[in-house]
């Protein structure tokens, strides 16, 4: 018997094969479209567990979709679709459980009217749980770190089709490599988050051209570093694409408090003779998050990311080096530091908490770029990654054992193989940056 055919007598009507809507909605993901052997849209956890007990059992592959960013494209196995388990909920405590499959946008939509958030991603379509499970670097991250660090509580179906209810308390191992260690250790079919107040936000976009980007790199480090906590921002500089997307340096900015108290805080990256736009009002919540382009990029991205302990001068030298150019070229630099870097290195799977920013570098190539191409992108960018000390999975598309060395410590990978090897020895889940059990 097929396992399609098993499945869809275990788990009537969830289970899809080719050639169904449901098959090529849980096929497609940001990165592309996947060949699976079997599609499942599981309603619940108790389904979650059938489905995944049995592919395991079978020695079949399991791979999870929550949202679109966190997940290659899958040519065989087991695609869980948590689409349906997409509930937000505030209880009466005040803790916030969402559904494994909900998008940040789910989450937005029922917390700002009640003046609450947790730092998400960027974007309304990304899934709650592929970017939890990796770090969580969202706009909240210098106030209240990771959404990992929100977290508080998880409902976990295991390899061997178990519902754990894991915490802090219950099964802390667990809990602890939930936190940074991805999707290795099973479905997360609920989480529960302490949420914080998401009101009386003012935020927005100033823009810059290209005559003096080392000038703009350097102001935003030194306004970052004297900065509050509710100062969040991204500093994105820009190739030149297309006239509706000019080139030159954009920052996106979010405080908690008053417009006047945010320009003031900004001065000095206001006063910049490059400025060409200023843009910042008062915004909502659910308004930080944008709407991702569909798709992925028709563009080969040379480079990757990085934690950066420390934006020294000669570390912004080489990123506007990598910027200054042959190779058009994307940089992103993150603020971290506050609450972010207040957790030790140890409490979670992510362990580069003494990092300044995170770093984006990536050579812009056409999709059919040549190997002498794509050599000299690799080196421009590697020459500003190499003052980073780590990967952040969530923003790394390639996979393989390098990926992630550079993403864990050897005593943070150790401690996640050991718990690796205890909840799914044969490694069912293998489709994502695999953390490989310890032997």
């Amino acid at each position: 018997m097929s396992i399609l055919s098993e499945l869809s007598e275990r788990v009537p009507g969830r289970a899809h094969g080719p050639g169904t809507t449901e098959y090529d909605a849980g096929a497609a993901v940001f990165a592309g479209v996947g060949e699976p052997e079997v599609v499942v849209r599981p309603r619940t956890a108790a389904e979650v567990a059938t489905a995944v007990g049995l592919a395991a059992a079978s020695g079949l592959a399991i791979a999870v979709r929550s949202g679109g960013h966190g997940l290659m494209p899958v040519d065989d196995g087991l695609v869980v679709d948590l689409a349906e388990l997409s509930s937000v909920e505030v209880r009466a405590d005040g803790l916030v459980s969402v559904g494994g499959g909900a998008r940040w946008a789910d989450v937005a939509a029922v917390l700002a009217p009640r003046g609450l958030a947790i730092s998400s991603g960027d974007t309304r379509d990304v899934g709650v749980g592929g970017l939890a499970l990796g770090g969580g670097i969202g706009w909240f991250v210098r106030q209240q770190g990771l959404t990992v660090d929100a977290l508080r509580e998880v409902e976990l179906v295991t390899a061997a089709g178990e519902v754990l209810t894991v915490d802090a308390e219950h099964h802390p191992d667990v809990f602890w490599a939930l936190r940074g260690g991805g999707g290795n250790f099973g479905v997360v079919t609920r989480f529960v988050f302490q949420a914080v107040p998401g009101d009386g936000l003012v935020g927005g976009h100033v823009h810059y051209d290209q005559s003096d980007v080392p000038a703009v790199l350097r102001a935003w480090r030194d306004v970052m570093r004297a900065g509050p906590d509710e100062l969040n921002s991204t500093l994105i500089v820009m190739p030149p694409f297309a006239p509706e997307m000019p080139a030159g340096p954009q920052l996106a900015v979010a405080l908690q408090g008053g417009e006047q108290r945010l320009r003031e805080l900004l001065e000095p990256l206001l006063l910049l003779p490059s400025v060409t736009e200023v843009s910042l009002a008062p915004v909502a919540y659910g308004d930080l998050l944008e709407d991702a382009p569909p798709g992925r990029p028709p563009f080969l991205f040379v480079g990757g990311n990085g934690f950066v302990p420390d934006l020294s001068d000669e570390a912004l030298d080489a990123i506007a080096r990598a910027y200054d150019r042959d190779v058009p070229t994307m940089v992103l630099l993150r603020g971290l530091r506050g609450a972010f870097g207040r957790v030790a290195p140890d409490a979670t799977a992510i362990a580069h908490r003494d990092a300044e920013a995170l770093l984006i570098v990536n050579g812009v190539l056409p999709p059919d770029a040549g190997p002498e191409q794509i050599a000299a992108a690799k080196a421009g960018s590697d020459a500003a990654l190499a003052f980073t000390t780590g990967t952040y999975g969530n923003f790394a598309m390639e996979r393989g054992e390098e990926v992630i060395a550079s993403m864990y410590p050897p005593a943070t990978l150790e401690r996640l193989r050991r718990i690796k090897a205890e909840l799914d020895p044969n490694n069912a889940f293998r489709q994502n940056h695999n953390i490989t059990p310890a032997g």
